[in-house]
């Protein structure tokens, strides 16, 4: 059964083609669209960078010292689906140890992301003290395929009122 519309303005008959337009147009769209990823198609990317860190621990009688620590990071893959956590540390006077902590996460397009970003600061009798004095948090580094980002983050001794025994740490990451 066909039905016939007459619609002001149209030649009889034209509504076919118009409708096989209106059709054609959204299925050839459809198929244009890309499949998502699936497990086996998981995003990987290579993560490199480098941390500087200026550490200062102040003394009340004589000099103090001051540390200019620098590391190039061990290229680290990434793939979706998981997480890698990573720690480093430096040391500094014979008395403060300042470490830093990150998490490195993925989405399916590439794009990296530090979470859980935290520098700590340890200052006591020796450098492998457990006396947490400062923590500095940091987070949501976002780092697009082929770009590089940096987070400079400073951290002292809070716990004691000593600011002076501080660490200016500079985070940089390269996807």
């Amino acid at each position: 059964m066909e039905v016939t519309m007459k619609v002001k303005g149209m030649r009889p008959g034209s509504h076919r083609s118009t409708l096989r337009r209106a059709l054609v147009i959204p299925v050839a769209a459809a198929i244009a669209v890309p499949a998502l990823a699936t497990d086996a198609q998981a995003a990987e990317r290579t993560v490199t960078g480098n941390v500087s860190m200026r550490i200062m621990d102040y003394e009340t009688v004589g000099s103090n010292t001051i540390c200019n620590r620098g590391f190039s990071l061990t290229p680290r893959v990434v793939k979706s689906g998981f997480s890698n956590k990573i720690r480093l540390a430096s040391r500094c006077g014979g008395e403060i140890r300042v470490e830093v902590h990150y998490r490195l996460n993925i989405d399916p397009n590439g794009v990296i992301r530090v979470t859980e970003g935290l520098v700590k600061f340890y200052e006591g009798a020796s450098e492998n003290t457990g006396d947490l004095d400062g923590t500095s948090a940091f987070a949501n580094m976002i780092i697009f395929p082929g770009a590089s980002v940096s987070r400079n983050v400073h951290v002292q001794n809070w716990s004691e009122g000593q600011p002076d025994d501080k660490a200016d740490v500079t985070l940089t990451l390269r996807n």
